[in-house]
């Protein structure tokens, strides 16, 4: 096909899609509903007044039907049975009870909290053994994710340091730095591993 053929194909497309356009749009113009104006076909009917013309007040319509019932928890699981909303209780003026007044003791510090979480950390490991070769001690170390082979003085995680190692424990430490204090753990050989 031509681009010439091609262009006359696309305009009696057009000129089809226009045409209907406009004997739809003639259609819709002579028969309007929404079209007031008598005709003389209306004059000749009677139709009765506006003054006449009365409304239902309740018109029964199922889509205006509201029902209301007890509000339900739609995240409860299913088959228990529903909880039932509980009246609030109003206490006379004078029964009305005081707040509690916050305790005078601070809790603990942001440094003692570091201190703690620090804590937690070392004793996440675990001593499952140690090698001693060439007069030096590698110790087997684990925090449930990875399995580490580390020497004295290394660094585990960048954090925790092996300070020493022993045939039946192995002492971490690291360095707090809310504080710049450090904290200790000596971690025992687990009981599985001395067998």
């Amino acid at each position: 096909m031509t681009n010439q053929q091609k262009g006359f194909v696309l305009f009696g497309l057009l000129a089809a899609w226009g045409a209907m356009t406009a004997y739809q749009m003639s259609d819709v113009s002579d028969s309007n509903p929404n079209d007031l104006s008598p005709t003389s076909a209306d004059t000749q009917s009677t139709l009765p007044s506006v003054k006449d013309l009365s409304l239902e007040r309740f018109f029964p319509n199922s889509r205006q039907t509201v029902t209301f019932s007890l509000p339900r928890n739609i995240f409860a699981p299913i088959g228990l049975p529903t909880m039932m909303a509980k009246p609030k209780v109003s206490l006379p003026p004078q029964q009305t009870p005081t707040p509690a007044r916050a305790s005078t003791q601070p809790g603990p510090s942001p440094g003692d909290l570091a201190a703690q979480r620090a804590q937690e950390q070392l004793n996440k490991f675990r001593f499952l053994g140690y090698l001693t070769k060439g007069g030096e001690s590698q110790a087997f170390l684990t925090n449930g994710q990875a399995i580490y082979i580390v020497k004295q003085g290394e660094m585990l995680e960048g954090v925790v340091q092996v300070n020493k190692i022993e045939p039946e424990t192995i002492v971490l430490s690291t360095k707090i730095f809310e504080t710049g204090n450090h904290v200790q753990a000596t971690i025992p050989l687990t009981p599985e591993s001395r067998s």
